[in-house]
């Protein structure tokens, strides 16, 4: 089911958001095109339209192109090194942090000619990336499974839920499962013995530690778990499949980003344009209700369709994804030794 936006709204914000950036940005050739890799269908289809609209506008052609995941098209950047045929990539924010070291092959943002820059939150935006959308680690639940309703994280430990939750592994998500664990008394989320000290004692109530999406969400519908561990659009589509679920996020509401980088291709320019114009509000704003995530635009309003959902102000946690990517192949071995056999 596609959400029902109001086009005219956002065409008419975008137009201003345009005429902005072209007073701001240096023009681009009328023939000028980007090709920008990015996932699959549910992501090209919001991605696509707004790309059409900032084509109206600029004149210069967008061409999307489909990668598998962040790591494969990671490696289709550096096998084309020499001669990048890409402009723009979306990656994941593990993957952005860990590419910025290549300053060869990824462009710094000329951030006085991106002025959307500064209205994104603290860590969502550095020297070469900048997010797209966000979406909290959330508690997704079957209604009519669970009684009383889940208030907090802590809730999972009871042993009303033996057997009964699906939790992503520790690879999925960037090790959020650790974080949650860690921090679901109101401690850092980032202590690793008090975060594995309690998914110890949480492993009588999993049913499943899962490494596919539509898995986990099988098991929802099914009603062989009543309790999932996934972002708010995991919910979305359990619910569009007929079953009854509510998605919380709880503190510590573990911040997950998709990004975009700008690539070394000689389009640059442009480039920074297109960046600027995702990030601005009203066509951030009209990415994350199409796309069932949260605007990462201080002035962008948040889907209708997550009313609820999100977390209350205060309670987000935007982790160290340089810290995360120091540790997270320990924390994977620790995790298979001691959480998943």
């Amino acid at each position: 089911m596609r959400f029902k936006i109001n086009k005219r709204r956002f065409l008419a914000a975008a137009l201003i958001a345009g005429a902005s950036m072209a007073a701001t940005l240096p023009a681009a050739a009328n023939d000028e095109s980007l090709n920008v890799l990015i996932w699959g269908v549910t992501w090209q289809g919001a991605i696509q339209e707004v790309s059409a609209n900032f084509t109206k506008e600029t004149g210069i052609k967008v061409n999307l192109v489909t990668q598998a995941s962040s790591g494969d098209g990671l490696a289709k950047l550096q096998a084309m090194r020499a001669k990048p045929s890409v402009d723009v990539w979306f990656t994941t924010s593990s993957v952005a942090y860990r590419s910025v070291e290549d300053k060869e092959l990824f462009a710094e943002f000329p951030a006085d000619e991106m002025p959307h820059l500064k209205e994104l939150p603290e860590g969502m935006a550095g020297s070469h990336f900048a997010a797209v959308y966000s979406y909290p680690t959330a508690l997704i639940y079957r209604t009519d499974l669970v009684d009383p309703p889940i208030t907090s994280w802590a809730d999972l430990w009871d042993e009303r839920f033996h057997k009964k939750l699906a939790l992503p592994a520790m690879g999925m998500y960037q090790a959020r499962l650790l974080m949650m664990a860690a921090g679901k008394d109101g401690g850092n989320p980032l202590d690793e013995e008090t975060g594995f000290a309690n998914l110890e004692s949480l492993k009588p109530n999993v049913a499943m530690f899962y490494s596919s999406d539509a898995q986990a969400r099988q098991a929802l519908a099914q009603g062989e778990v009543s309790v999932l561990v996934a972002p708010p659009s995991q919910g979305k589509r359990v619910a569009d499949a007929g079953r009854p679920v509510k998605v919380i996020s709880p503190a510590p509401a573990v911040m997950n980003f998709d990004a975009v980088m700008m690539v070394r291709s000689g389009k640059e320019a442009a480039a920074a344009k297109y960046i600027d114009y995702l990030i601005s509000a009203p066509v951030n704003e009209f990415i994350a209700e199409n796309i069932s995530m949260s605007a990462v635009n201080v002035n962008s309003a948040q889907p209708e369709s997550l009313r609820g959902q999100l977390p209350e102000r205060g309670d987000e946690y935007v982790p160290d994804e340089g810290y995360i990517n120091n540790n997270i192949a320990r924390w994977l071995d620790r995790y298979n030794e001691t959480i998943a056999n």
